[in-house]
C-alpha cells in the first residue's frame, strides 16, 4: 500500500498541513530544524499504529489547546484485495486521480481506488480510527488488525525495541508463526525448564532459603503440596513484553552502534519481500559515516516493495538522492507546507546541480546568495559582530551564507531557492554588469528577493575603501602587506604616483582610496579572496561600524538592510 495524500490538523507543531504526494516511493523531507518534519512521520505512524490504546496527552495538541481536536487523515492506494471486498471496506472506496492529485468520493474511470483513513483525538484523549467518505463522514472503524497490515514501521533515535520479539516490531513481522504470542509463551516455558537443569548450582542459595520458608509454613499450618523451591514466575517474566531479543552470539544486538542498529532495522523492515511496507526513517544520517549513508540509500532505492519517508539534516544524504525525491518543509505560525523540488516553475533552474554544490543551503530557512568567497567571509565576520552585540546570529534565524562561485550564477541560484519558497537575499558586486546586471537585480527584486548590489559598478573591496574611515583603510592595506603581498607595487600599478614605502604615511585622498580598492580586488593578486581572509579582514575593520559617519555611507546602510531582512524577511 502507498500513501497518496496527508492532511494534518492540530497535531503537535502542525496547525494545518495538506500534502498531495506524487506517485513515487522515496520522500525525503528537508528544511530548517523545527519545521515539523519528524511530526509528519509521527502522524503517519499514529494513523497506522496497531495498538488500540495508543496514548495521547495534552502536549500532542497544537500549542496544547485541546479545544480543537487532532485530526490526521491519510489517503492510501495500491490497496490489498481484502480491503476492497464488500465484507471489509468495499462500500467506502474512493477515487484518486494521480495526474491531477484530485480525490473523488466515488471512483471515476481511470481513478485509482483508495481509502481515506482518519485518526481523530478529542479532549478526552481517546483515539478513534475510521475509514471515511463524504457520503459517510462518520465512517466505519478501521480495525487494529487491518492497521497492522499496512505495515508501517518507524526507525527513530530509539530503536532497541525493534530488535525484540514484541508485538508489532519488525522482527515480529518477519517471524513465521501462526500465533506469535503462543510461541513466546513456549519460549518462556523453555527458559523455566532450562533453569531446572542448573538448579544444583544456580539456585543453591535460593533453594536453601526456600527450604527454610517451607519449614516456617508448616509450623504455621500452611499446607505444602510438594516442596518449596525457587523458580521463575511465568506471570512475571513474560517474554511477550520484549525479553526475547536478537543476539550476535551472546551479545544483544541492541548494543550495536546507533547507525548500525538503524541500518539493520531498515533491512529487516523489507525482508519479507512478498509484503509491501511503509518505512519512516527519522534523521537517516544518525550514527552513519558518509560511505555507509551511501550504502543505506542504495538499499532503499533498490527496494521495490516499500514506500519510504525520510528526514535529514545531512548534506551527505541530499547528495545521494535525486531532486525528485526531495521535498522542502516550511512552517509559519503552525501552518506547514511541503514543496516539491521539481515542477514547471523550476524548469531550467538546475536544482539538481544546486543540491550537489549547495546542499547545506537546502537545510535552512533563509538563503543569502553571495557572489563569491569574499562576500561569504565578510558576512561571517559581520554575523559575529552582530552576535557580540546581542543580536540574533544567522544560525538562530535559519539563514545560511551560500557561495555562488561567480556573479553569473547569482540570479539562477537566487531564483531557484525562491521558487522553493525559501526567503532569499542576493549580495553581489556591481563591477561585472555582463554577469550580473542592474536588470538582473530588478528581476530578482520583482520576485520578492532582497538584492544588495554596490552602486557605481563597484566591487565589495572598492566600496569598502571608499566608505571606511581612513584608519580602517590603512589597517586593511597593512593586513594585506603582512600576508606577504607587495601592496606598494599593487597600488602603484593602479595609480601612477610616488607613494611612501611606509603605508602608514600615506595621505587620505579619493584617488588613493580608488587605487587601493582597485588593487584589493585585482584578479592577478586579490587581497581577500578566501573566506578566512575576508573574515579576518572584516574583524580588523569591525570598529568602523561604531563610527557615526560610516553608518551614513552606502556600505553600512545596505548592510543594515541585510539585518532587517534577516530579522523579518
Amino acid at each position: 500500500m502507498k500513501i497518496r495524500k496527508i492532511s494534518i490538523q492540530n497535531f503537535r507543531g502542525i496547525k494545518q498541513l495538506e500534502w498531495n504526494l506524487p506517485d513515487q516511493k522515496i520522500f525525503c523531507l528537508i528544511g530548517k530544524g523545527d519545521s515539523a518534519k519528524s511530526t509528519v512521520l509521527e502522524a503517519i505512524r499514529c494513523v497506522f499504529n496497531p495498538q488500540w490504546n495508543l496514548a495521547f496527552n495534552d502536549s500532542d495538541f497544537h500549542l496544547c489547546k485541546t479545544d480543537g481536536r487532532i485530526q490526521i487523515e491519510i489517503i492510501i492506494g495500491d490497496l490489498l484485495d481484502e480491503f476492497c471486498s464488500e465484507q471489509r471496506y468495499g462500500a467506502h472506496l474512493r477515487g484518486w486521480d494521480r495526474i491531477t492529485s484530485t480525490l473523488h468520493d466515488e471512483p471515476e474511470d481511470h481513478d485509482e481506488v483508495v481509502l481515506s483513513v482518519r485518526l481523530s483525538v478529542a479532549k478526552d484523549l481517546e483515539p478513534k480510527w475510521k475509514i471515511v467518505t463524504a457520503r459517510n463522514p462518520d465512517g466505519v472503524d478501521f480495525r487494529s488488525a487491518d492497521r497492522a497490515k499496512v505495515n508501517v514501521g518507524l526507525i527513530g533515535s530509539y530503536s532497541e525495541k525493534q530488535l525484540t520479539w514484541a508485538a508489532g516490531t519488525a522482527l515480529a513481522r518477519i517471524t513465521e508463526s501462526d500465533n506469535l504470542n503462543e510461541s513466546l509463551v513456549d519460549a518462556t516455558r523453555a527458559a523455566r525448564s532450562s533453569l531446572d537443569g542448573q538448579r544444583a548450582v544456580a539456585l543453591k542459595n535460593f533453594d536453601a532459603a526456600a527450604t527454610r520458608s517451607e519449614a516456617v509454613a508448616k509450623k504455621l499450618g500452611i499446607p505444602v503440596d510438594d516442596s518449596f523451591k525457587a523458580h521463575l514466575d511465568l506471570g512475571s517474566i513474560s517474554i511477550r513484553v520484549g525479553g526475547l531479543t536478537l543476539h550476535d552470539g551472546d551479545m544483544p544486538l541492541r548494543q550495536l552502534g546507533l547507525g548500525s542498529r538503524r541500518m539493520l532495522l531498515c533491512g529487516i523492515q523489507k525482508e519479507n519481500l512478498e509484503e509491501q511496507h511503509i518505512t519512516l526513517f527519522d534523521e537517516l544520517e544518525l550514527g552513519l559515516e558518509p560511505h555507509r549513508i551511501a550504502r543505506l540509500i542504495k538499499h532503499i532505492k533498490d527496494d521495490a516493495t516499500g514506500q519510504y519517508f525520510l528526514t535529514t539534516h545531512s548534506p551527505s544524504v541530499l547528495r545521494e538522492l535525486t531532486v525528485e525525491q526531495l521535498h522542502v518543509v516550511h512552517k509559519a505560525a503552525g501552518n506547514v507546507e511541503v514543496v516539491a523540488t521539481t515542477g514547471k516553475e523550476l524548469e531550467g533552474l538546475n536544482i539538481q546541480g544546486h543540491v550537489r554544490s549547495s546542499a547545506e543551503a537546502f537545510l535552512s530557512m533563509k538563503v543569502i546568495v553571495c557572489e563569491g568567497a569574499t562576500e561569504v567571509g565578510f558576512l561571517r565576520g559581520l554575523d559575529n559582530l552582530w552576535a557580540a552585540s546581542s543580536l540574533a546570529p544567522f544560525s538562530y534565524l535559519g539563514a545560511v551564507l551560500l557561495d555562488a562561485h561567480g556573479a553569473s550564477k547569482v540570479k539562477s541560484l537566487a531564483s531557484g531557492f525562491k521558487a522553493l519558497h525559501y526567503e532569499v537575499c542576493a549580495v553581489a558586486d556591481g563591477d561585472a554588469p555582463a554577469q550580473f546586471s542592474p536588470q538582473d537585480a530588478e528581476d530578482l527584486t520583482a520576485k520578492g528577493i532582497e538584492v544588495l548590489i554596490w552602486s557605481d559598478q563597484l566591487a565589495l573591496e572598492q566600496r569598502a575603501m571608499f566608505d571606511l574611515p581612513w584608519a580602517s583603510v590603512q589597517a586593511s592595506v597593512k593586513l594585506a602587506q603582512d600576508s606577504g603581498l607587495d601592496v606598494h607595487a599593487n597600488v602603484r600599478s593602479k595609480w601612477n604616483v610616488e607613494l611612501d614605502m611606509d603605508i602608514m604615511k600615506w595621505v587620505d585622498s579619493r584617488d588613493l582610496r580608488k587605487a587601493i580598492g582597485d588593487a584589493a580586488k585585482a584578479k592577478a593578486s586579490p587581497w581577500f579572496k578566501t573566506i578566512s581572509d575576508a573574515q579576518t579582514w572584516f574583524e580588523l575593520i569591525a570598529p568602523a561600524f561604531d563610527d557615526p559617519e560610516f553608518k551614513q555611507r552606502e556600505m553600512a546602510t545596505k548592510l543594515s538592510r541585510l539585518r532587517v531582512w534577516a530579522d523579518h524577511g
